[in-house]
């Protein structure tokens, strides 16, 4: 039975330790004068530590709710002692404590009130924004605390609109110097004591009424970044073009803030991951960022975009495993076949951190393609996406080679045109003993972006990775899923569509079927009868009570269910399928999008093979000569709610296939049947039986739905569902014994083109 059919998938940046929630069961080392440090005296009351860095770093860990007092993390030191403990004012503390996390007060509001006025806030605790007459709150007027010590939603601003730039706001927990918003008028901000700031400090009033830089905010070493607010600060806006893209294109002030990175088949972007290998990150995270990097090459790669990557990992030195200036950059399987070949003990010897000299390596690659540009390189955009911790020891600071790159790609040199969109530097916070400060700096500063993190832990990281694509642009394309995990079942299967057809004193016929364009829907023939009125048919999609209406159906022209009645055979269902045709066109969303079929140039891309691929390959791709995963939608359940479950099956094609065949003569009215050809053409695939493992089986209201091969992240139909030997739903109350010959029959898209290219050719690219 083939397991879960959605990939694991996981968020790139956010790959973080796994955090112990007991105290370390290492035994007690002796101190000594250049040796590890003794652990007693270390414990933190409330909660409980574990040892880092073999030994060479503790972090303190809490239950949630709470955070580490005074400090998270402490070194060990070559005297043999730990590091001290000091408050933000400078205080020694012997003793680490568990205290509850609180949201900062607001350090001022200019042209308004809020309520409760409090010295500090706890968790859940909400806070209100109201503005004095003669101004327009923009932002939050409500906000809640939440789990990690910052309040939700957006900042809380009254401005009067009088000024060349919008009031910028004073982000809560920070203060602002400067209350003129002219053009190049300059606003600052200051955290308080032991507090970091994010962002920009210094914001410049621009050209055009937006302010330079990024909204800063103060951040205290408990905070992080929830999954939600990752996702939608890094790629949520995330824009895959497939079409008419170019980095030239003139877009709007108002769309380029929407658009964080574009990709285009063109290739037009250069991707470089630069992931920290020293030993403060650790093996168990180092391996964690592999994973996710293949993730996320799979999640772009799904999309029918080919960015150029360029890969390396660092320590004390730093080892370039792909240059994007190779060929097979940007091929996205041979660069998770290099992300596989790397190590932890690759900087085992050399445990120092140099990440001035990794970024050093990355200019160089930018500098190469300068030297030998390609046609249109001056368009490239650039996106580093780099994973550490933030500490470094040797090389200097390296903030100076962003400044370098920066003046490489004539960014910020021109203010009529600053080209900013062409680099994105996005710096991930790994492990616990993250340095903020220096994190923030090597960051992109952009308005109205956050190119800065730090997550507390591992958990949610899938839902967090999927969450970060906006998939609004790519609705049109075939076999696509949004697959958060709030998502409903029409949001996994946006292309299943439930039929019904209503017939007099006779009651409803319930099927399902497929949305393979904006008008078509794909569906079984044997669901309708030749004197059904177009009226009494309606198709729901997208789990919306409102039905849609029928403009014609389009029956296989070979069908014909009592064409073996002579033989005795009261029903054949060769050929059974039906186009049903809407009276308007879909509008395509989120839970509405069109499946894959087979030879077209839409499942050529999906499948990441050539255009040329001819429909053979592609037969070849998909349905080889062996037991193939497969999976159906099943919809309609006894109580009659809506519920749309995958259930996975083998389909066999390959030495299985004659005894699946045989096991037809099971099914009423065909037991007499001989040969077994007469009702099992060669335009049926068979699923069902035991063998490899016990297949699922359809019921009867799932006659007309799509039989699914899920491939490279893309969902493509290759049959429709016709007929069962056994019913095993007829008794809902009764959980019946699945006989091994329960088989199910579906036809092979790849046996009926010649009908569906006549009918769609103005719907779809066929090859």
């Amino acid at each position: 039975m083939p397991s879960s059919l959605s990939p694991w998938l996981c968020l790139v940046p956010l790959v973080l330790g796994f955090l112990s929630t007991g105290v370390s069961t290492t035994p007690l080392p002796r101190a000594g004068p250049h040796g590890p440090c003794s652990l007693e005296g270390v414990e933190i009351k409330g909660g409980s530590f574990q040892l880092l860095k073999e030994g060479q770093a503790l972090e303190y860990v809490c239950p949630s709710g709470f955070y580490a007092y005074p400090v998270q993390a402490r070194t060990c030191r070559s005297t043999g002692l730990w590091s001290t403990m000091l408050t933000k004012d400078q205080k020694v503390v012997k003793q680490a404590e568990c205290r509850a996390i609180r949201c900062p007060r607001p350090q001022g509001f200019e042209n308004g009130e809020y309520w409760p006025r409090a010295a500090y806030y706890n968790l859940s605790d909400e806070i209100s924004f109201r503005c004095y007459e003669g101004y327009t709150l923009r932002g939050s007027a409500n906000r809640t605390c939440q789990q990690n010590g910052r309040w939700d939603g957006l900042t809380a601003v009254c401005d009067n609109g009088a000024s060349y730039c919008p009031n910028p706001g004073i982000p809560i927990g920070t203060r602002k110097v400067g209350s003129q918003y002219r053009l190049e008028d300059s606003v600052t901000y200051y955290c308080n004591r032991g507090l970091t700031l994010r962002g920009s400090q210094r914001r410049t009033c621009l050209e055009g009424g937006s302010w330079s830089g990024t909204e800063p905010s103060c951040q205290d070493s408990f905070m992080y970044d929830t999954p939600g607010e990752v996702a939608e600060a890094f790629l949520s806006s995330l824009t895959e073009t497939l079409e008419g893209v170019d980095a030239d294109d003139g877009h709007s002030p108002g769309e380029q803030q929407k658009r964080k990175i574009i990709l285009d088949p063109s290739g037009s972007m250069n991707i470089y991951l630069v992931l920290d290998g020293s030993d403060s990150i650790g093996s168990g995270n180092f391996t964690g960022a592999k994973n996710c990097l293949k993730a996320f090459i799979e999640k772009v790669a799904s999309y029918g975009v080919k960015p150029r990557y360029g890969l390396l990992t660092y320590a004390t030195d730093t080892n370039v495993l792909i240059r994007v200036s190779q060929p097979q950059s940007s091929d996205a399987a041979w660069v998770t076949e290099q992300i596989d070949k790397i190590s932890y003990d690759d900087h085992k010897l050399k445990m120092g951190t140099n990440t001035k000299k990794a970024l050093q390596a990355v200019y160089n690659m930018m500098s190469r393609e300068r030297e030998h540009p390609r046609e249109g390189w001056n368009r490239t955009r650039h996106v580093v996406i780099l994973m550490t911790d933030g500490l470094h020891n040797m090389g200097g600071d390296p903030v100076s080679v962003i400044h370098d790159i920066r003046s490489l790609l004539d960014i910020g040199r021109d203010r009529k045109n600053p080209r900013e969109d062409y680099l994105d530097v996005y710096v991930f916070g790994v492990g616990p003993l993250v340095n903020q400060e220096n994190i923030n700096a090597l960051a992109s500063k952009k308005d109205r972006e956050q190119h800065v993190f730090k997550v507390k832990d591992m958990d949610n990281l899938e839902d967090v990775f999927k969450q970060m694509v906006d998939e609004s642009q790519m609705l049109g394309l075939c076999g696509m899923v949004w697959q958060h995990t709030e998502g409903t079942d029409h949001h996994r299967q946006p292309w299943q569509a439930k039929i019904t057809v209503t017939r007099p004193s006779k009651g409803v016929e319930k099927c399902m079927g497929a949305v393979v364009s904006n008008y078509f829907v794909l569906t079984a023939a044997h669901c309708f009868t030749v004197d059904d009125e177009k009226e009494s048919i309606k198709v729901a999609v997208g789990g919306k009570r409102q039905s849609l209406d029928v403009d014609a159906l389009f029956f296989h022209p070979e069908y014909n269910i009592n064409g073996k009645k002579e033989k005795g055979i009261s029903e054949f269902y060769d050929y059974d399928v039906v186009l049903i045709r809407l009276k308007n066109k879909l509008t395509y969303t989120e839970t509405v999008r069109p499946i894959c079929l087979p030879c077209t140039e839409g499942t050529n891309r999906a499948l990441r093979i050539p255009l040329a691929t001819t429909c053979k390959q592609q037969m070849e791709e998909l349905l080889p000569a062996k037991d193939i995963e497969a999976f159906f939608v099943s919809g309609w359940t006894k109580d009659g709610k809506e519920r749309l479950g995958r259930k996975g099956v083998y389909i066999k094609h390959g030495d299985k296939r004659d005894a699946c065949e045989r096991d037809a003569q099971h099914a009423p009215g065909y037991e007499q049947v001989k040969p077994i050809s007469e009702v099992v053409t060669p335009r049926f695939l068979c699923t069902g039986g035991a063998d490899p493992v016990a297949d699922p089986n359809t019921c009867k209201g799932d006659s007309g739905g799509p039989l699914i091969i899920h491939k490279r992240s893309r969902y493509i139909q290759v049959g429709v569902i016709s007929w069962g030997v056994v019913d095993l739903c007829k008794d809902p109350k009764r959980k019946p014994q699945v006989p091994p010959y329960a088989r199910d029959f579906h036809i092979n898209l790849f046996q009926v083109l010649p009908w569906l290219k006549d009918k769609l050719q103005d719907e779809l690219d066929f090859l």
